[in-house]
């Protein structure tokens, strides 16, 4: 268990929308032709600072930037479908909440499928972590299909972007304690032990992810990419090598999937949630 007492919080798990990828490229010894892979974005509701989201999933603006190259690369490697009852603003309506609502933004990562939907939260404020923003946003930023290779279009960030974006690693740092090593300290991301952001490297330069947890006490690490199934981590089954030119360092990515199982090892009320997996998205989709 974690030395760090969390207040409780309202999780609601939300697919939106889902794009189709065979199984056997995400993990070795899986099927041979295509499934879906729902991305999944989480609303947060705490009890003093309103409904935060952690990352957003697809959105209309997906299909826009894909519709001419390079951009359509994209939409042909990973045929996306987003449903008018999985947009991201039906789902927070089913929850009484209006886009304009959400206060913040936690963003694990850059990928198109985590940020799609940013441009429809116009009072939101974002946190990301300093290495993954540097790395996809700036003049050191990669470029053009090297970006595109890591699923990452700029066009999709809003505009102001940069003035609303606030840094994880800015936040005040907690040691975690034995039981998360590998990983030893964490953020506090809005300043009360709530929501605590863990860097999770390796599917990106910096990954971000959270840790809380919940009103019926069931603590939850929202993993993001750092595997794409829970089965990855279980049964420590690494993508095909097919997939390491989407990584942005393999070697991390080893060790970070090695870790989730360390952890789940150590802490056995925890529930890891990746943000593409249909198992975990139909057993967790309402937690309270």
């Amino acid at each position: 268990m974690s030395p760090i007492q969390q207040p409780r919080v309202a999780l609601h798990l939300m697919r939106v929308g889902r794009c189709r990828h065979p199984e056997w490229v995400t993990i070795r010894g899986g099927r041979f032709g295509p499934i879906d892979f729902p991305a999944l974005a989480a609303l947060i509701v705490h009890p003093t600072e309103g409904p935060i989201l952690y990352d957003t999933g697809y959105a209309d603006h997906f299909a826009e930037a894909t519709r001419e190259f390079p951009g359509k690369i994209y939409r042909w490697l990973t045929p996306v479908r987003l449903p008018e009852a999985e947009q991201l603003a039906a789902q927070l309506l089913t929850f009484g909440v209006a886009p304009a609502e959400i206060s913040r933004v936690l963003i694990s990562h850059l990928h198109a499928d985590h940020v799609a939907g940013l441009r429809d939260l116009p009072q939101a404020r974002f946190t990301a972590l300093e290495k993954d923003v540097a790395a996809h946003i700036g003049p050191n930023a990669t470029q053009g299909l090297a970006a595109l290779r890591r699923g990452v279009l700029p066009v999709l960030l809003p505009k102001d972007f940069e003035p609303r974006l606030d840094l994880a690693d800015a936040c005040t740092p907690l040691d975690l304690g034995p039981a998360w090593a590998p990983f030893t300290h964490g953020y506090d991301l809005i300043g009360d032990n709530s929501l605590i952001g863990i860097t999770l490297p390796g599917h990106s330069p910096a990954q971000l992810g959270v840790l809380l947890r919940t009103t019926d006490d069931q603590q939850v690490l929202l993993a993001a990419d750092s595997c794409w199934s829970a089965r990855a981590w279980r049964e420590q089954r690494l993508p095909s090598f097919l997939a390491r030119p989407l990584f942005a360092d393999w070697t991390d990515y080893r060790n970070t999937l090695a870790g989730l199982k360390t952890i789940a090892t150590h802490n056995p009320d925890l529930t890891i949630v990746p943000s593409h997996c249909t198992e975990t998205f139909e057993a967790l989709r309402s937690l309270r």
